[in-house]
């Protein structure tokens, strides 16, 4: 079987395909679920696996060949009983279902059994989500639907009942590490990418931002100084992180890089060979954790917290910024 465009898939999640794997085998498939997490996470590239194993004509250790003319359609996307709807435009439209819906009526071409793949399920329309939920409560025939989204929480909570969910593993540092050396991308900045919580995709985005390497070193430039107790970080807020920061997701990965840096300050001086987010400031993360006491560092790391959530509240990012540097030194007096 051909490799997913991240990783294989039995490689990226062994336990949900050997889950799926036994439920296929013993004839359990449930007729709907919710496959929820990143694409890396392998959402996508296991609803494709399950459609190889249900089609393949030519089983090999209970993995699909993926050299059959059916395991050939479905990585085409040309299989006529495995289809998926995305949406088109910003949204998935009361027309995808009425569509999905004539689909959903017509016997298998060439399978008893026919698989329909919703991607981004949570960009569904109310109009669309209730149209979806008849299917899903009472599906015409033998048919296997599987939803895909990122954000579970924004599906109308009575198809979530309705349906069985997976949760994915988020890909872990070390995942994030071997993709990124495989195109030639840092592997260093792997587990602050993971602490963020960031998906491949955007994890290569950010490794080839240019602004990202200055983020980083004028948020230990800011740490430093603060660890120092030195007033002198009120200047570095206004001269070398504002001129940084022009936009709101700027300010918002700024906020997420110093909050994960003082939580590393804050683990060396509890667990000092655990290994951090940031193995470049190694020698920085060292000496502010030696400098500042442990309970001025868990009150920064919840005042940054604070602040992070009052910038949603759109409050300037410079005043929050400067507050939380205040509120650190005038900790340590």
């Amino acid at each position: 079987m051909p490799a997913d465009t991240q990783w294989a898939v039995t490689r990226l999640q062994p336990t949900l395909v050997q889950h799926f794997n036994t439920l296929i085998k013993d004839d359990k498939l449930a007729h709907a679920y919710l496959f929820s997490g990143t694409q890396e996470s392998g959402t996508t590239a296991l609803a494709q696996w399950v459609a190889l194993r249900l089609f393949c004509s030519n089983i090999q250790n209970d993995q699909p060949c993926g050299q059959c003319p059916h395991c050939r359609q479905v990585l085409s996307g040309n299989h006529p009983d495995f289809l998926k709807i995305v949406p088109t435009g910003a949204t998935i439209k009361v027309d995808d279902i009425r569509y999905l819906r004539q689909e959903m009526t017509r016997t298998g071409l060439e399978q008893s059994r026919r698989i329909f793949e919703i991607d981004q399920a949570d960009l569904l329309t109310p109009g669309a989500a209730n149209s979806l939920l008849k299917f899903i409560e009472e599906p015409p025939g033998p048919v296997l639907i599987i939803l895909v989204s990122e954000q579970k929480q924004r599906l109308l909570p009575t198809i979530l009942s309705r349906v069985q969910v997976i949760d994915f593993p988020p890909v872990s540092a070390a995942q994030v590490a071997d993709k990124l050396t495989e195109e030639g991308l840092s592997p260093e900045l792997a587990p602050l990418f993971s602490a963020l919580g960031t998906s491949v995709t955007t994890a290569r985005e950010l490794a080839t931002d240019k602004n990202l390497t200055p983020l980083i070193e004028t948020a230990w430039q800011w740490l430093t100084a603060v660890g120092r107790g030195d007033w002198q970080a009120f200047i570095l807020v206004q001269t070398r992180i504002m001129p940084l920061v022009k936009d709101r997701p700027t300010q918002n990965l700024f906020l997420d890089i110093l909050i994960t840096a003082l939580q590393d300050i804050l683990m060396a001086q509890y667990a000092p060979a655990l290994p951090g987010h940031f193995p470049q400031q190694r020698t920085q993360c060292t000496a502010v954790a030696q400098a500042l006491p442990p309970a001025v560092m868990t009150a920064a790391v919840s005042d940054a917290l604070a602040a992070q959530r009052r910038l949603q509240g759109n409050v300037g990012f410079q005043g929050l910024l400067e507050r939380l540097t205040a509120q650190i030194l005038s900790s340590l007096t």
